[in-house]
């Protein structure tokens, strides 16, 4: 089954995506930690495996990085490829029985990026997962996934 928290940006997708998962019985995860400047502003994410919580660089501000990397850029991030590459690693070498949450998806995933092939590999395979994704683009995740059954929160 698939289960879908969404929301606009900021709107607390993945405080309940945590409080949710807390809820569970150890599944596994990729979560999306924030990380905050001295400012108060955003500066980056680490994605955190769980349950182990390990953590991986994952996003940084794009005018952080040099002009030509081995990461993605949308917006104003930049997405290191090698952190989707492990996160991807880690939920497919988990038993396929567990089910699995992802911290989220969205506008990398729509150009065919970031966690695209692990979530058609996840969802094709009927495995049970839960997943963050914007209000504005959850049609569109919907289509491009051939998502026709789901659960929202």
């Amino acid at each position: 089954m698939v289960h879908i928290i969404t929301g606009d940006i900021h709107s607390g997708k993945s405080t309940r995506f945590l409080n949710l998962y807390s809820q569970g019985n150890r599944e596994v995860g990729l979560y999306a930690k924030k990380l905050y400047a001295p400012d108060q502003t955003i500066a980056g994410y680490n994605l955190v495996l769980l349950p182990i919580m390990d953590e991986i660089p994952f996003i940084c501000l794009k005018e952080s990085v040099a002009s030509h990397g081995d990461y993605y850029t949308q917006g104003r991030f930049a997405f290191w490829k090698e952190a989707f590459k492990k996160g991807e690693d880690y939920i497919l070498g988990s038993p396929s029985e567990k089910a699995v949450w992802i911290d989220e998806v969205g506008g990398l995933e729509l150009k065919g990026l970031g966690f695209d092939f692990l979530l058609r590999t996840l969802i094709d395979s009927h495995r049970d997962v839960t997943f963050t994704v914007r209000t504005s683009l959850l049609k569109s995740i919907l289509d491009r996934y051939n998502i026709t059954e789901y659960i929202l929160f």
